[in-house]
């Protein structure tokens, strides 16, 4: 014990000696820790603790509907409830979903929107959630729908909206027009159950009919409901995922017509096909590949800085191996102010990572919704920390110290300690410790490079709309007594008076914005003369719209025509579908007149639109449909508004024309239509940026390595360089004989790179839009960033070259 202190305070004092050297390689490891440490705290809010406030949450699990095309949907609730009580895995399971509402706080107060969650009765009572003020709902014997008008609000809505009033409980607030009695208040760090969301209220599902009034209980179809639960102690996801899909297949049996072909899927919350981490999954783990190899690098780079100044301490160790000290006693030295070096740069990374861990919220889409994630350096984190500078003092410092315990103590002594003992080998393992930084670092750039053309494809490609110029405001007319039929007519003098404004090219209505995270309708649909495959899936997603709507957005129509004021109730019910549902359905027919039943009626195909991007920029091509709004009537509208006017004037225009027809009336959210399709894209620009800037890092520190390796040649021949140039050679040829080094080093560093790369990034395939994860052109343009870098980094210490003086050369040593 008594050694190994006076080793710990030698370590000290020599690396306070170098004061240089040991704040580039703190640096240096603080900069590659600090990454990862960054990269696993978002891991953790995303994917390994993503629900936070909830006890035991390691054994909750998702079980997802997963129609016949293979796409994971929502379950109804006649499914939740038999998979509740037949199954024998989990301990319980409770169903939920993500609700959109009005509240007001009087019932003639403005409304505002809030996202929270319906959810079972259950609920609190699987997940182990306490109120912190009042009480939550709990299942009691004969609820029914409209039984239960009770609201639980979430921490934000409670401090936010009425201003952490501690009397708040047993007040009455109004949601989309109807009574609901506050009975508690959750803690500030629970969530809810949907990832990123931090849910602003949670109330009873039996309240449906008030909060989701389009969707229905009774339905076997899959609707709206998303089923978790919390798995039986010794019970595995894939013990858990035969049991169900055995009973879905049971539910096949007995309900052929509404579960055809519908299976299930079990797992984890956090590959959950809903909330943040379906977005950030792949994102994040790609992310954290990338950290590891900039951390590898930099590992590759402080190695070959202790490998000098091992080489340098030569006469050091020589005289203390002739003193007595064993190698191991050497090699333990060296290991230990490795280890010290490691300790300074994880302390620099854990103060990189308390910046850096909200960087992810930096990088999330400014959506009209509470974002939530539990971001932040926690134990996990400093755990995490921790046994990486333990790991990395040992990958950086074993090599070095191995290396500088071999002393020829003859030698070492009979040469003064200038370094002139280092061998051959040891300029091969500094090559080799380059080299791999020039591989690692082109791998990087490869798949930023390829991240970065995919989000230019992305950008450049477009959705398939024109989302310029186009402002949008968001109706819910539930709130004000409005039927749906009603809401139609309101809807169509609103956009009547609307285009009358002179400012104004055209305006139409959506139910669902293409490319937003919200909101999507999927129904089950009958085709006139056509049979369905074995297992086929015949549900299509679908949006409702208004008259010109493809007009409006630019959406070419292929065959047909547009959406008119004729369609309206009591005229022929038609329908319009896009360009992959015409193929599908009537291939090489005019699929204009032909027929199909949906949400139990009949409609004529009016028309054929080109397909546009409905759900993400990289969806394969999917059939879709559009329904009339005049015909199917929806309280709930999005107006859609395109002009040369400033997005502020149009929508202070479109305020005012919704009060002059009622003044009860009022928008409850406002956008651009170009800003949300810029937000669809925030997955592809957080993987583009950061592994650009990460990949940049890499690089830099590759060519750091390269010029500390040639900076540390040119020292070493120092003589030998100045008999070249007392023998004639001329200025050109000492930088050919220094640059070559390193360029010679480069270029195998980037040929590797490369064949590495192209092996690593198929992996990345989710990721890339309209680009092969082999794309030549990146590969070439990275090879040669990569060969260029390494020329400049080897070009200085070249310049130090021709700056020697042959005389004082030939005087050295």
């Amino acid at each position: 014990m008594g050694t190994l202190v006076q080793d710990l305070r030698y370590g000290f004092r020599m690396l306070a000696k170098s004061p240089g050297f040991t704040a580039v390689a703190v640096l240096t490891l603080a900069l590659g820790i600090g990454g990862n440490a960054t990269v696993f705290s978002w891991i953790r809010a995303v994917l390994l603790s993503p629900l936070p406030g909830i006890a035991d949450a390691s054994n909750m699990a998702v079980a997802e509907t997963v129609m016949p095309s293979g796409e994971h949907h929502t379950s109804s609730y006649p499914d939740f409830r038999d998979f509740r009580a037949r199954n024998h895995v989990f301990s319980e399971l409770f169903g939920f979903e993500l609700a959109l509402v009005e509240m007001s706080l009087r019932d003639d107060a403005p409304p505002e929107r809030v996202a929270g969650i319906i959810a079972t009765e259950n609920y609190f009572d699987v997940l182990g959630g306490h109120a912190t003020m009042g009480r939550t709902f709990h299942e009691e014997p004969n609820q029914a729908l409209n039984s239960d008008p009770y609201i639980v609000l979430g921490h934000g809505l409670w401090a936010r909206r009425f201003g952490s009033d501690p009397n708040v409980v047993g007040t009455t607030v109004h949601l989309n027009g109807h009574p609901f009695i506050v009975i508690g208040v959750m803690p500030r760090n629970f969530y809810g159950t949907i990832v990123g969301i931090n849910a602003e209220y949670f109330v009873p599902m039996m309240m449906q009919p008030q909060v989701l009034p389009h969707e229905d209980l009774e339905e076997r179809w899959p609707t709206f409901v998303h089923i978790m639960g919390r798995l039986k102690p010794g019970v595995t996801i894939a013990r858990a995922q035969a049991e169900m899909s055995t009973l879905a297949s049971n539910f096949q049996k007995e309900y052929p017509t509404a579960e055809k072909g519908v299976g299930i899927f079990v797992a984890p919350v956090w590959e959950a096909h809903y909330g943040v981490q379906d977005f950030l999954r792949g994102v994040l783990g790609f992310l954290m590949i990338v950290a590891a190899l900039v951390l590898l690098i930099g590992c590759a780079n402080v190695a070959n800085l202790l490998l000098a100044r091992a080489t340098s301490r030569e006469r050091e160790f020589s005289i203390r191996a002739a003193l007595g000290a064993g190698r191991t006693r050497l090699i333990r030295q060296m290991l230990i102010e490795s280890l010290l070096l490691a300790a300074a740069g994880g302390l620099g990374g854990i103060f990189i990572a308390l910046w850096g861990t909200n960087l992810l919220a930096f990088f999330l889409p400014p959506v009209h919704l509470p974002i939530g994630l539990p971001l932040g350096v926690d134990h996990s984190v400093l755990a995490f920390t921790l046994i990486l500078s333990a790991a990395t003092g040992i990958v950086f410092g074993l090599a070095p110290a191995w290396r500088g315990s071999r002393t020829d103590l003859t030698q070492s002594l009979k040469e003064g300690g200038r370094g002139a003992g280092a061998g051959a080998r040891a300029h091969r393992l500094r090559d080799l410790l380059v080299v791999s930084e020039m591989v690692l670092a082109t791998a990087l750039l490869v798949g930023a490079g390829l991240l970065v053309r995919s989000l230019h494809n992305a950008e450049k490609t477009g959705p398939g709309f024109n989302p310029s110029h186009v402002a949008l405001a968001a109706f819910d007319l539930r709130t004000s007594g409005y039927t749906g039929e009603q809401a139609a007519t309101f809807f169509d003098r609103l956009v009547d008076r609307i285009q009358a404004d002179p400012g104004v090219e055209s305006a139409s209505l959506e139910q669902f914005v293409p490319l937003w995270f919200t909101g999507r309708s999927y129904s089950s649909v009958n085709v006139e003369g056509y049979v369905p495959k074995p297992g086929e899936d015949m549900g299509i997603d679908l949006n409702v719209v208004g008259t010109g709507y493809f007009h409006m957005l630019q959406i070419p129509m292929v065959a047909g025509r547009d959406f008119s004021n004729q369609d309206r109730a009591g005229e022929p019910l038609v329908v319009i579908v896009n360009q992959t549902m015409a193929k599908h359905f009537w291939p090489g027919q005019d699929a204009t007149g032909h027929r199909l039943r949906i949400q139990g009626e009949w409609r004529t195909v009016a028309g054929v639109a080109k397909d546009i991007k409905y759900h993400r920029v990289n969806e394969e091509p999917r059939s879709f449909l559009y329904l009339p709004i005049l015909q199917v009537g929806r309280t709930q509208a999005n107006i859609i508004v395109r002009s040369g006017m400033p997005t502020a004037a149009v929508l202070s225009m479109l305020r005012a024309a919704a009060q002059s027809l009622d003044s009860k009336v009022q928008p409850l959210e406002t956008d651009d239509l170009e800003g949300l399709v810029y937000v669809s894209l925030f997955a592809n620009r957080t993987a583009a940026t950061l592994a650009t800037v990460l990949g940049g890092l890499g690089t830099l520190l590759a060519a750091i390595g390269i010029y500390g390796v040639l900076s540390y040649s040119v020292s070493q021949r120092f003589r030998e360089i100045g008999i070249r140039m007392a023998l004639g050679a001329q200025s050109q040829d000492i930088l050919r004989l220094v640059v070559g080094q390193g360029l010679r080093l480069a270029v195998i560093g980037a040929g590797v790179g490369a064949a590495f790369g192209l092996a690593a990034t198929r992996t990345m395939s989710s990721l890339l839009f309209g680009v092969s994860a082999t794309d030549p052109l990146t590969f070439g343009a990275v090879v040669c960033v990569v060969t260029l870098v390494g020329g400049f980094a080897a070009y200085i210490p070249a310049r130090r070259a021709l700056r020697v003086d042959p005389m004082v050369a030939l005087r050295y040593e």
